[in-house]
């Protein structure tokens, strides 16, 4: 008998069957993804339709001078319609329910082994998390930012996520939700799909490197922001990277949290 016949180990029972299942991967993502896309999409829209809300009015200083003066000049009284913060993170809740969720139940469907969102984790992961977050904000961001202005020029901010910031400082609710949603929803939410299915899904199609970069400029582009493309990827990479290298979600969960913590904490207090 060969050494490798002898050092092989036999599969009987639960151990064989489990071995003929395939693993879920980028079909249930991709799926999961257009799904969430569409139906949150459509749910926004009707939100918009019902409640007489517009998305053409501005969100940065004098975004809304056009529509004032269109009510001073035909005597209206003076009103904003903007879709309210709390109604735009309300409709999120159930965009990540359908992200992870069709995913998880068409893998169930197609009885596709579904590894890869254990929340299990260790002490040292709250810590390694934190300073991966904290050191992405400063220097690793700052120095990737100075380089796209060296090369692109001055670079302008979306200035969405300043936008919900003001909108949600009248109420303390609102305020309240903003963070839950930010801090806490979103990087767990993210990082179950990007880190948990996309990324193992890709290194299994192609290698290491190759399926954590592609993981990473994924992530960047699914913001849908094209200023913050490359430093979002650069985000997307580092989480990448520790997820993989500790083969855990909790160290790359509490570093989303921890950078997303950092920039709604520097909008709320004015020092981004």
């Amino acid at each position: 008998m060969a050494a490798q016949d002898r050092l092989a180990p036999k599969l009987s029972g639960a151990a064989h069957e489990r071995s003929s299942i395939t693993t879920w991967g980028l079909p249930e993502a991709g799926i999961a993804w257009i799904t969430s896309t569409f139906i949150g999409s459509a749910l926004f829209v009707l939100a918009i339709q019902l409640g007489g809300f517009s998305t053409l009015t501005g969100d940065s200083v004098g975004g809304h001078f056009g529509q004032t003066a269109g009510q001073l000049a035909s005597g209206q009284e003076l009103s904003s319609n903007a879709v309210p913060v709390a109604l735009q993170l309300s409709l999120l809740f159930p965009g990540w329910i359908l992200l992870l969720g069709t995913a998880w139940v068409i893998a169930a469907v197609l009885k596709r082994d579904r590894p890869g969102w254990s929340l299990r984790g260790k002490w040292t992961d709250v810590p390694l998390g934190v300073f991966t977050g904290l050191v992405l904000q400063v220097p690793i961001l700052t120095i990737v930012v100075l380089l796209m202005e060296l090369i692109f020029g001055e670079i302008e901010p979306t200035g969405r996520a300043q936008a919900l910031v003001d909108g949600a400082s009248s109420s303390n609710l609102v305020l309240v939700l903003l963070i839950v949603c930010v801090a806490i929803g979103a990087p767990i939410v993210e990082e179950l799909f990007y880190r948990g299915l996309v990324q193992p899904a890709l290194i299994r199609a192609t290698n290491v490197p190759i399926g954590i970069g592609i993981a990473s400029l994924i992530f960047g582009a699914v913001h849908f922001a094209l200023v913050e493309l490359i430093p979002l990827s650069v985000v997307g990479l580092a989480f990448g990277i520790v997820a993989h290298r500790t083969g855990r979600l909790v160290p790359a969960i509490v570093a989303h949290i921890t950078f997303n913590a950092f920039t709604l904490a520097a909008l709320l207090f004015g020092l981004a």
